[in-house]
This record gives structure tokens, sequence and C-alpha cells, in this order.
């Protein structure tokens, strides 16, 4: 890897629900389109738990 400050975490982070979603979209293998649900998956979950937690 080049860059050692990046790492995949800090990459997952900056993507969006709906940019994750657009992604599944393209995704031209049913094994992408799986990482790409769990990987949206993850997103809601997090948004759900700072609803539930307020």
């Amino acid at each position: 890897m080049e860059n050692k400050d990046l790492d995949l975490y800090d990459l997952f982070q900056r993507y969006s629900y709906s940019q994750l979603k657009e992604l599944f979209k393209k995704a031209k293998t049913k094994d992408e389109q799986d990482f790409y649900m769990l990987l949206s998956n993850i997103v809601l979950q997090k948004q759900q738990s700072k609803v539930i937690g307020k």
C-alpha cells in the first residue's frame, strides 16, 4: 500500500449510504453487489444506533 496514512476503514468512512447504493447498482458481479450491500448495511446500522441513542 503506497499511502500508509490511509487504510480501508478511512476509505469506507468517506462513503455515504447513497454512494454505496450507487456502487451496488454499477457492480459487475454478484460478489461485488454483496460487498456493497454489506457496506451499505453497516452505514444504516450506524445511523440507527445514533438515532436510538438519542
